[in-house]
């Protein structure tokens, strides 16, 4: 509809004026659809299509495994859950003042997000999700083909919601480093360079399927709590790194130099199908300072990483994560 002739429903609506029952009641309606964002239904939504200006796209796809990004990667879940919840349960908020309507479609052309959701083959619904309003507490909305943007937001929900609607891959991947069962690896291997490093193998025996720990000169070290190596290796499978370093992050244009530099440590994963999967944890300067025990400051973040995954993504790793890997031999004793 010409946008003239939109606005002048929407005034009509806003201003209560009196007019011919049915017409009244068409406009409305016609208006309702504007800002009818909502898909209850998430249960049929099988894919989502996320773009912008820069430009940059994600597709996130339902599967029978679950919803899938890119090349087949598992989404994260937390993410998704968050995804569709906003789309069920967006409502609308306010109506844009008539005098705010050029900014505000000038900005979400610039700086908007256009959503395509489907069932099945059937795109139902395509909205720019925009900026967020004055007020901090509502985001700008609007049909793609329409004219006029609409406040919205989520009841019980302060804050805006363009933030859930991001385009890079990186950051809606599960963010399971390795995800390899104990069952399906042939060994661990750690090691820590330096004069005071050392590195492991946790290794397991064919014959009856009990694992080994032998050093850096290949000898078996003894070990008592053969549970504490059950735990390393079965770690493997759920430990995460915690954020993805992407390109407009201001650090990975340093990306380079970091890799190049001697790693804190390095952990390979060797698997029954012969991958060889590899991680690399790199010193991290602390933000801001940061006293220790002595009452000294820091040099390097005692709490973080920056790593090199094992298919070369730059991401933040935690120490704490790591805390059944970052062991020397002798602590398996």
């Amino acid at each position: 509809m010409h946008v003239k002739s939109l606005l002048a429903i929407t005034i009509a609506f806003w201003s209560l004026t009196s007019c011919n029952e049915p017409a009244q009641s068409e406009g409305m309606q016609e208006l309702k659809a504007q800002y009818d964002f909502a898909v209850k239904d998430t249960a049929a939504i099988t894919k989502i299509i996320i773009r912008d200006k820069q430009p940059s796209e994600v597709v996130l796809q339902r599967t029978i495994d679950g919803w899938k990004v890119g090349d087949g990667y598992a989404v994260r879940h937390d993410a998704m859950e968050v995804l569709l919840e906003t789309v069920s349960e967006v409502m609308l908020k306010n109506f844009v003042a008539k005098s705010a309507v050029p900014a505000v479609n000038q900005r979400m052309e610039v700086y908007g997000k256009w959503v395509e959701i489907y069932q099945g083959d059937q795109l139902v619904k395509s909205y720019i999700v925009g900026t967020e309003t004055p007020d901090m507490l509502g985001t700008y909305f609007k049909m793609v083909g329409s004219d006029l943007p609409f406040s919205v937001y989520i009841q019980g929900f302060n804050g805006y919601l363009t933030t859930r609607f991001f385009t890079e891959e990186s950051m809606w991947r599960n963010r399971t480093i390795y995800g390899v069962p104990a069952a399906n690896i042939d060994f661990l291997e750690m090691n820590v360079p330096g004069a005071e490093g050392y590195s492991w193998r946790i290794q397991k025996q064919d014959s009856d399927s009990i694992w080994t720990l032998s050093s850096s000169d290949g000898q078996l070290v003894p070990v008592e709590n053969y549970r504490a190596l059950e735990a390393t290796v079965a770690s493997i499978r759920t430990l995460k790194y915690e954020g993805a370093i992407i390109p407009t992050d201001n650090i990975y244009a340093k990306k380079d130099s970091i890799f190049g530099a001697v790693p804190a440590f390095s952990l390979s994963v060797q698997t029954h199908s012969g991958d060889r999967l590899t991680t690399r944890a790199f010193y991290k300067k602390p933000e801001g300072i940061l006293v220790g025990e002595d009452g000294l400051p820091h040099q390097w973040d005692p709490d973080r990483f920056y790593a090199e995954l094992p298919d070369g993504r730059m991401a933040l790793i935690q120490r704490y994560a790591w805390r059944n890997l970052m062991k020397a031999p002798w602590e398996f004793e």
